[in-house]
């Protein structure tokens, strides 16, 4: 609700405000902290069978930034690999 609250107050100011939701992401702390017997379970919950990298999260952040994305304002984009359709 704050990201869809705070696009229509300053919507007419021309800022966009939006949301980046990763899910798991191998960050260098979490692939020391995850269990390697348990990344195969994780992997099983997103439809695209891996595990999010921060490449990821860095290229969707890239197209919120861009002009690509110059029509998109409240929104909440799930870097998730699918696992929130499940």
């Amino acid at each position: 609700m704050l990201t869809q609250h705070l696009a229509a107050q300053v919507g007419p100011a021309g800022i966009r405000v939006n949301c980046l939701a990763p899910e798991t992401i191998l960050t260098e702390r979490n692939r020391e902290r995850i269990p390697e017997q348990q990344k195969p379970m994780l992997v099983e919950m997103h439809p695209i069978r891996r595990l999010g990298t921060p490449e990821d999260v860095a290229a969707a952040a890239l197209y919120l930034a861009s002009s690509a994305s110059s029509w998109v304002t409240g929104m909440i984009l799930d870097v998730a690999g699918g696992a929130v359709m499940m």
